[in-house]
């Protein structure tokens, strides 16, 4: 059936009276009740709930403030909701001028806090996320919760390798395959390279927690040693073998190389090699962690000399478990603290006298002006604070004692860490081979036999 111009508008009319009578009825704000709050715009009904929810993005501002001292800043302002629901106005320094010279550069370092204040936005600008603003983003969020020198150490790979290779490339356009090609390209050590693949991944990790991407191109998420569990390999494959083997030193160069040093020096590298420490513990002592009476070591706490100095929690909980105090060590602390001049139970054992006590002495410069040139003098090289480390370890198996007792010596977390410290010698593999070879053959001949071949 056909209907005029003049029946089609008034049905549309009756149509239209009665969407609005059923809208009434159901109870339904009008528009100008609408509630906009951290980008979104509800529409409420009378008796509780929402009929509908719509998210904006938002691009929030950035402005330029002037201070009574130093360079004006960068202020980035924005709306938030808070826990109640009411709308706040917020805004965050993002760095002063000298930092940012000009509005561009103020709006591209806004980007990543842009990331955080838009997470529930389905927006397409957050799908055209780049790895520099990832980066800003994962340094705002992620990186102030982990330890000062995973920080730091984060910050060199990024800022050296990553940014300025896929800085400008959007999250969708690192594929698996280019990332492994370019570390293998690099030609840097193995050990560099899965440095590298695990800041990468631990990048992408965070974009896929936050939603700005759907997978992680560097890391299968699979834990290797998963056996028939794991399938395929998906992640970016490179290897972190060393290249050559650490450096352990034998008992006989220990005492030797104590003859070539004065006493302070002696008793660093006494107190290391016997107890094989990690070098921010050996700085971070104090007289209070030296229980003479009961001959013991409480180790509780860590030095990190990058950012000024701070004095840490241990690396592990397992770290801060006491050590034992041989009487050797123990009179020749007592000796050293005869002579320091900072010597009450606050005080760093080895206090910087430079600094007037308030910092332990800078260990990685005793050990190239003091320890290492006194180690080439009986023709050794290489050596490190943590070669002592490695050195106990190995010292420690080749005496007998049971692997769990070499783990809590060295306070490692697992077993896993501790079989990397363990190396037997040569002399112990030669033992062990004439041991194996006797087994067969104890009067070392094979038999003859009249068979020939």
């Amino acid at each position: 059936m056909a209907f005029s111009g003049l029946h089609a508008e008034q049905l549309a009319g009756k149509i239209a009276r009665l969407t609005i009578r059923d809208v009434r009825e159901k109870n339904v704000d009008r528009f100008s009740d609408s509630d906009y709050s951290d980008g979104v715009r509800r529409h409420r009904l009378n008796k509780g709930g929402f009929l509908f929810k719509r998210t904006r993005y938002q691009h929030g501002s950035v402005e330029l403030e002037e201070r009574k001292k130093g360079p004006a800043v960068w202020v980035y302002r924005w709306w938030e909701e808070d826990i109640n629901g009411k709308l706040l106005h917020r805004k965050l320094q993002i760095g002063d001028v000298e930092t940012y010279p000009n509005e561009s550069a103020a709006h591209a370092a806004a980007d990543a806090l842009r990331l955080t204040i838009n997470n529930g936005s389905k927006h397409k600008s957050l799908q055209r996320t780049t790895i520099s603003i990832l980066w800003e983003h994962y340094s705002r969020e992620e990186l102030p919760r982990k330890a000062l020198s995973t920080q730091d150490s984060y910050s060199m790979y990024a800022k050296n390798w990553i940014v300025p290779r896929w800085g400008n490339m959007q999250l969708d356009q690192i594929k698996t395959v280019e990332v492994e090609r370019w570390l293998l390209a690099t030609e840097a050590a193995n050990g560099t390279q899965a440095k590298i693949k695990c800041v990468m991944s631990a990048l992408f990790s965070h974009a896929v927690r936050w939603e700005f991407c759907g997978h992680n191109p560097i890391s299968s998420g699979i834990p290797v040693g998963s056996g028939g569990k794991r399938g395929p390999s998906t992640g970016v494959r490179v290897s972190s073998k060393r290249r050559r083997s650490p450096l352990k030193l034998t008992a006989e160069q220990v005492a030797l190389v104590l003859t070539e040093l004065e006493f302070r020096d002696q008793l660093l590298v006494f107190l290391d090699a016997g107890l094989g420490t990690r070098r921010g513990e050996l700085g971070a002592l104090r007289w209070m962690d030296c229980d003479f009476n009961n001959r013991a070591f409480d180790i509780q706490h860590s030095y990190y000399w990058r950012r000024g100095g701070h004095l840490i929690d241990t690396k592990s909980e397992a770290s801060a478990q006491p050590l034992p105090m041989h009487p050797g060590l123990k009179d020749g602390l007592l000796e050293w603290r005869s002579q320091s001049l900072y010597n009450q139970p606050e005080d760093f054992v080895f206090a910087s006298e430079r600094l007037k006590g308030r910092k332990p002495l800078d260990l990685a410069a005793v050990l190239k002006k003091k320890i290492q040139p006194a180690f080439k003098r009986i023709g050794i090289t290489g050596v490190g604070w943590h070669t002592f480390r490695h050195t106990v370890g190995t010292m420690l198996a080749e005496m007998g004692e049971h692997q769990l007792t070499i783990r809590d010596y060295l306070r490692h977390s697992n077993l896993h860490v501790t079989n990397k410290y363990l190396q037997a010698t040569s002399k112990t593999k030669r033992l062990a081979h004439d041991k194996l070879v006797d087994a067969f053959l104890p009067a070392g001949l094979l038999p003859k036999t009249n068979l020939v071949q």
